[in-house]
C-alpha cells in the first residue's frame, strides 16, 4: 500500500467516487478487519464493524486532512473508534 495512492483514493472518495471507494476497499479491507477483530474478538461482530467503519470512510473522507500522518493511521483510529464505541453493547457471542 502506497501512501500516496491511499491519500489520493480518499481525496476522490470525498468528491463520491464510487471506484475509489471501491479500490480503497480492496487495498485497506483486510488490514482494518483485523484491527476490528482484534478489539472485538468476534468475526461476526468485526465484519459489522468493518461495514460501519467504511459507511464512515465514505462520509466523513472529505474531513481527512493530508498534513504528514499516514492515511492508514486516519483509517484505522475510525475503525478503532466505532469498534469501541459498540464494544459495551456488541451481542454477539
Amino acid at each position: 500500500m502506497d501512501r500516496n495512492e491511499i491519500e489520493n483514493l480518499i481525496a476522490r472518495v470525498a468528491l463520491r467516487d464510487r471506484a475509489a471507494f471501491e479500490q480503497l476497499y480492496d487495498r485497506v479491507s483486510a488490514k482494518l478487519f483485523g484491527v476490528c477483530l482484534r478489539v472485538l474478538n468476534k468475526r461476526a461482530a468485526a465484519e459489522d464493524a468493518m461495514q460501519d467503519t467504511f459507511v464512515k470512510i465514505w462520509k466523513n473522507a472529505d474531513r481527512y486532512n493530508a498534513n504528514g500522518l499516514s492515511p492508514m493511521t486516519w483509517l484505522i483510529t475510525i475503525a478503532v473508534s466505532y469498534t469501541h464505541l459498540t464494544l459495551p453493547t456488541t451481542p454477539y457471542v
